[in-house]
């Protein structure tokens, strides 16, 4: 897994983004057996599962640089985000056919996604932006796919299931040269603001939020 990327953003949390090219076997070979290998085996894509191991040896190797301690495993809780085992770090993963990314913080929830530029986020731009984000993104694919990630990663931040996309993210208006986005999430019982950092690797959008 050769490293395309790495950055420490200025709240302290470490990115970590990788070109996926080994096969499922190369991928078992870095793995310890330590993770819940039950979730690998509900899956069958062959290409879903490379993307399954590749996150959890890339997480292996953030916990053994930022936290300085033994990768001991990852798991999901009851509404599906990843925590470690043994380590009190909030982390976060994403991965697409091409690359695998993964962020660590000390302390503070961390939320990542990365998504390709495609038509498709025209089609379905009402479902996950309000009445006035879909006036300020239009038909630019770039900043829908700018509005989708970001909204995505304050979403895996938050770590709770039934949140509306459309009715409690909010991404305040931005240009598609921004590289630091504002957004809010409204919850049940907490609003939470994070900040959003945004990066672009080719056509590929990687959104941070902290």
């Amino acid at each position: 897994m050769p490293l395309h990327y790495a950055e420490t953003t200025p709240d302290y949390c470490r990115l970590l983004l990788w070109k996926l090219d080994e096969d499922e076997d190369q991928l078992r070979e870095l793995l310890p057996v330590t993770d819940d290998h039950t979730e690998l085996d509900t899956i069958t894509h062959p290409q879903k599962r490379r993307e399954w191991l590749a996150g959890r040896v890339l997480v292996k190797k953030l916990v053994e640089e930022q936290a300085c301690a033994e990768y001991q495993g990852m798991w999901k809780d009851e509404h599906g985000k990843p925590f470690l085992v043994g380590v009190s770090c909030p982390i976060s993963i994403t991965h697409t056919s091409e690359y695998v990314a993964g962020v660590l913080h000390q302390s503070s929830p961390v939320g990542i996604d990365m998504e390709k530029v495609h038509p498709k986020l025209i089609r379905t731009a009402r479902k996950f932006l309000s009445d006035p984000e879909v006036h300020q993104a239009g038909d630019h694919l770039v900043r829908l796919c700018m509005y989708w990630c970001a909204k995505e990663a304050l979403y895996k931040l938050n770590g709770r299931k039934k949140v509306s996309f459309r009715d409690s993210i909010s991404i305040a208006p931005f240009t598609e040269s921004a590289t630091v986005l504002e957004g809010t999430l409204t919850d049940t019982d907490r609003q939470i603001r994070a900040r959003i950092y945004i990066r672009w690797v080719d056509d590929y959008c990687l959104a941070l939020a902290i």
